[in-house]
């Protein structure tokens, strides 16, 4: 009897020892474990004191306290948190045919089956999958002549060697003049111009256009026209005097990724020759009079 008595004491103590153990901190490639349960990927943590935030970017830990876990991450503040100073926080996401309601609401997946086609990031509410949607920068461009360009009598010429001011999706080529569209989608593009004194004809017109110039169509077009003028003919009394022409021309355009657009002039102001449009000799003084006649606007909706 006493020696039955004997052993189950030590049985018992022995399963009280091994469950002192298992509540104690656990280190795997560590013997430094930092939680309740510590594994050290590269094995590269010092022995003593609390490693470094590059020796634990490769380690696994579960927080003794919260429970927690972190991938890399050495105080994790959510249950599951990876952001390390390693390159490879990435959260890695597979296919599943489960149902919204069998996957429950707040679960995650990646879906490259289910309409709409494409691969996409899938949330469920506990009846349906929901898209995540992510909105795009969207196109808004702001730019201003500020060198020299003459527009030729009776030929359409395109504005170009812009200066930027904001070009929010890189869409806008400041040396052609040419905007890309960056998705499906409309846009409206607001142009003002103006052009240097001189004096006009009768009757005289300023087309703008927006150009394709890989299809070689005209999009949109808008017409200014100027009355009478004083061209020194005999209802003018011999006089002349010079006019300022300009105007400004908004239009909004539905275009498919990949659309190119110019803004064009065409005009009749003179008879022959052309005539400058008025820029800025001073593109650092916005103070000059001669600046900001000459502007486009592009915004995406």
């Amino acid at each position: 009897m006493m020696n039955k008595e004997i052993h189950r004491i030590l049985l018992l103590s022995m399963f009280y020892g091994y469950g002192g153990l298992v509540s104690a901190q656990t280190g795997i490639g560590t013997s430094n474990p930092q939680g309740a349960f510590h594994v050290d990927g590269s094995k590269d943590n010092a022995a003593v004191g609390t490693p470094t935030a590059t020796q634990v970017a490769n380690d696994f830990i579960i927080n003794k306290t919260t429970g927690f876990i972190g991938v890399g991450v050495l105080n994790p503040q959510v249950k599951l948190d990876m952001r390390s100073v390693a390159t490879e926080n990435a959260l890695g996401l597979g296919v599943t045919t489960m149902t919204a309601a069998g996957a429950g609401a707040g679960a995650v997946r990646y879906d490259v089956i289910h309409a709409p086609a494409g691969a996409k990031i899938e949330v469920s509410d506990g009846s349906v999958w929901n898209k995540a949607y992510v909105a795009p920068q969207k196109a808004v461009v702001v730019v201003r002549k500020v060198s020299a360009q003459s527009i030729t009598q009776g030929s359409a010429t395109t504005i170009t060697n812009w200066n930027v001011i904001r070009d929010m999706s890189s869409s806008f080529n400041v040396s052609n003049g040419e905007f890309t569209a960056p998705r499906d989608g409309t846009y409206t593009f607001l142009l003002t111009f103006n052009f240097n004194s001189t004096v006009i004809n009768d009757a005289s017109r300023v087309e703008s256009q927006f150009y394709n110039p890989v299809s070689n169509t005209v999009l949109a077009s808008v017409y200014k026209t100027f009355g009478q003028s004083m061209t020194g003919t005999s209802d003018d009394a011999g006089f002349t005097r010079s006019t300022q022409a300009g105007g400004s021309s908004t239009v909004t355009l539905t275009l498919t990724a990949g659309t190119r657009v110019v803004a064009r002039l065409l005009h009749n102001l003179v008879t022959t020759g052309s005539v400058p449009l008025r820029v800025t000799t001073d593109s650092s003084d916005p103070a000059n009079p001669d600046d900001g006649f000459n502007n486009l606007t592009i915004i995406e909706h």
